[in-house]
C-alpha cells in the first residue's frame, strides 16, 4: 500500500522565527504562516479568510530560517503533517497541527522580502 504525507504551502510569515535548543543539542525553528483565500460573495463583494499554519523546522534548514526569514516575507513550504497533545500551563490537553519541516522531508523557500530595509534581500532564497 502506498503512503503519502505532504503539505506544500506558499503565504506569508507570520512573525519571525523562534529558535530554541533542543535537550539532544540541536535547533529548532518555529514560526507561523497565514494562507489566504479570496472570492467574491453572494453580492459582488470581495471576501477573503486567512487560515494560520503552525511550522516547525529541524535540522540544518533551521540556520538558514533564522537568518533569512523575517515576518511578513512570502514563503513556500513543503513538509509533512503531523498532530500531537501536549498539556498547556494548566494542565489541560490541547491538540495542535503542525507541519515539520526536518532533514530531506521538507523544505523552505523564502520567496521575496516586504522589509521596507534597504539591506533586505527580496530575491527567492532557499532555506532547505
Amino acid at each position: 500500500m502506498l503512503n503519502m504525507n505532504r503539505a506544500t504551502l506558499l503565504g506569508h510569515a507570520g512573525r519571525d522565527p523562534e529558535i530554541r535548543d533542543l535537550a539532544n543539542g540541536e535547533k529548532a525553528a518555529t514560526f507561523t504562516l497565514a494562507t489566504t483565500e479570496k472570492w467574491k460573495d453572494r453580492e459582488g463583494q470581495p471576501a477573503e479568510a486567512t487560515e494560520w499554519h503552525r511550522i516547525v523546522v529541524y535540522g540544518p534548514t533551521v540556520a538558514a530560517v533564522e537568518t533569512m526569514l523575517r515576518k511578513g516575507d512570502a514563503v513556500l513550504v513543503e513538509g509533512r503533517i503531523a498532530t500531537r497533545k501536549y498539556s498547556d500551563r494548566d494542565g489541560i490537553e490541547r491538540t495542535v497541527t503542525e507541519i515539520v519541516v526536518a532533514g530531506r522531508q521538507g523544505m523552505v523557500n523564502v520567496l521575496s522580502a516586504r522589509r521596507g530595509d534597504p539591506g533586505s534581500a527580496s530575491g527567492a532564497g532557499s532555506a532547505g
